[in-house]
This record gives C-alpha cells, structure tokens and sequence, in this order.
C-alpha cells in the first residue's frame, strides 16, 4: 500500500516539474562529511540533474575536506568534472553535464583573485582602465555562470558565488545525502519552479 502511495506521488511531482522551467545550473552548499559520506546521493543528484537538463551542477563544500577524498567521489560522478581549490583547478572526466567541486574557495576569495588578474592586466596594456567592465570581472572568475538556485539547509553558510549568485533563489531543504530519493529531488524542482524570479527587480 506504502509502495503504492509512494509511486502515486511521485508521479504527480513528475508531471507538474514536466510543466515548469528547469534551472540551468544548481548549486548546493554542503559539508564535507555530507559529500563524502552521501556520496551515492551525490551521484544519483546528478544523474537526475542530467534526466531533467540541468547543464551544470555546483557542489560548495563548506569545510576543509583531504582533497584526495573528495577526487575519488568525483572521479565517480558522471559529466565534465572541475576539482577547485585554492591552489589550482583540475579537470577530468567526459562530456555532458559540468560538475564544479568547490574546495572552501569563498566568493570574497573569489572577487579579490580576478581583481589582482584583471589589475595584472591593465598594468601590462591588455586592458584599457576606461573600459573596465562587469563581464571583464565576471569572466575571470573560476566559476563564471549565475546560478539559478542555491540549495542549502541553513541560513548560515559560507560565502559562496557571492558575484554569480546575487540574484539566485534560495531553497533550503535539510536532505539525507546518505538516503536521498528521488521525490526529494522533484520537491527541489518544484519549490524552484514556484518562486518568481525578479533578478533585482
């Protein structure tokens, strides 16, 4: 009777996220015990990101993770991977869906490193200062599309994409990584899908 509610519900989600815009790139803010310990949730969010047409998934992992670890998750994940931390950003993996692995690179950090690069620039003649621009900012940037959404569990959290995501919608869902279910990830689409995006307006 459970398995039967179950497929019931989940098929009504499906049918109103089929009639609704899909975002086009996620972000999820998440701990690193989260990450590597749900690292089947991990996965299985991505595959159904890429049955829906997300094009690109971020993971902030708010803490300081051994690297390694978290490169074995990735290596895992389908799409093409990009493994950021402060030092450098490796790439890997095949084509499809962009997966960004965020290592407790913060926006702040973020703004201030293409600050210093653009700077570079201007100084050796690349750049006219009268010229300077927002997409000459943007576009120095590790991570450089806006996010659509922001999924996280709490208020607080680190400061992550703070250029890219001004105008992005928050939801906040306090999911087991370790169990995650399909529903919970059709909950996501829709609660999205209800918010009205004003971008500043």
């Amino acid at each position: 009777m459970l398995d039967f509610a179950y497929r019931v519900y989940r098929q009504k989600l499906e049918r109103e996220v089929a009639k609704g815009p899909v975002p086009s790139h996620i972000v999820v803010v998440i701990t690193p015990e989260e990450f590597l310990s749900g690292a089947g949730g991990v996965i299985r969010f991505v595959e159904w990101c890429v049955a829906f047409g997300v094009r690109e998934v971020t993971f902030a992992i708010d803490g300081n993770p051994e690297v390694d670890d978290v490169a074995e998750v990735a290596e895992r994940i389908p799409g093409r991977i990009r493994l950021i931390t402060r030092q450098s950003v490796r790439e890997f993996g095949g084509g499809g869906v962009r997966v960004n692995i965020n290592l407790g690179v913060g926006g702040r950090e973020e703004i201030i490193n293409a600050i210093r690069s653009l700077a570079e620039d201007v100084v050796a003649g690349k750049v006219d200062p009268d010229e300077v621009g927002e997409e000459d900012l943007g576009k120095r940037l590790v991570i450089r599309s806006e996010p659509d959404v922001i999924l996280r569990a709490g208020l607080k959290a680190k400061d992550f994409l703070v250029w890219q995501g001004i105008y992005s919608e928050h939801v906040f869902f306090d999911l087991d990584w370790k169990s995650l279910r399909y529903i919970d990830f059709l909950r996501i689409l829709r609660e999205y899908q209800k918010r009205e995006r004003r971008y500043g307006r």
